[in-house]
């Protein structure tokens, strides 16, 4: 089911225990979060868990553009995901759509990803939705997924600082 076409209840509106929202302000400029977040050698470096390794990004994260992401785990097993930049605004606003694809090149459900920086002098709020899931575990699922990521962009954002 694509994103334009998700559940919605009688009066238009998501079911919001299937939205993920969430807020983390980062000590590091917004221009810097926004690389971050468009750049694939910016992605490779923090996107996924502590036992992820990112092995291939392929394409920008670019309005219309179709983006693909490979990851490893420490077991070896691969995971895939792909998606359509929707919206660019650099550098406060990016949307993504997000799909995991099995080995065949086949997508599972399609969730929206939007990701608004704000810029609080020398640091960054960052507001992450990501609608709407299936399910209030795959909902569940990727708030670990995600936060695991957060904390891996602490660390490469204070790298790149002290760069």
């Amino acid at each position: 089911m694509s994103v334009e076409t998700m559940d919605r209840d009688e009066d238009g509106a998501e079911p919001a225990e299937r939205v993920l929202e969430m807020t983390r302000v980062f000590d590091a400029p917004r221009e810097l979060v926004f690389k971050a977040w468009t750049e694939p050698e910016h992605l490779a470096r923090w996107w996924g868990c502590a036992m992820t390794q990112v092995i291939d990004v392929d394409g920008f994260i670019r309005p219309g553009e179709t983006f693909k992401v490979k990851m490893q785990l420490e077991d070896g097993s691969l995971h895939r995901v792909r998606g359509v930049c929707r919206d660019f605004e650099r550098p406060e606003r990016v949307s993504f759509t997000w799909a995991w694809e099995d080995e065949d090149g086949n997508l599972g459900h399609e969730t929206l990803v939007t990701v608004t920086l704000v810029d609080l002098g020398g640091k960054t709020e960052l507001n992450f939705r990501q609608a709407l899931f299936e399910t209030m575990e795959m909902r569940d699922l990727h708030h670990e997924g995600w936060s695991a990521s957060f904390e891996r962009l602490v660390g490469f954002l204070s790298a790149k600082q002290a760069a």
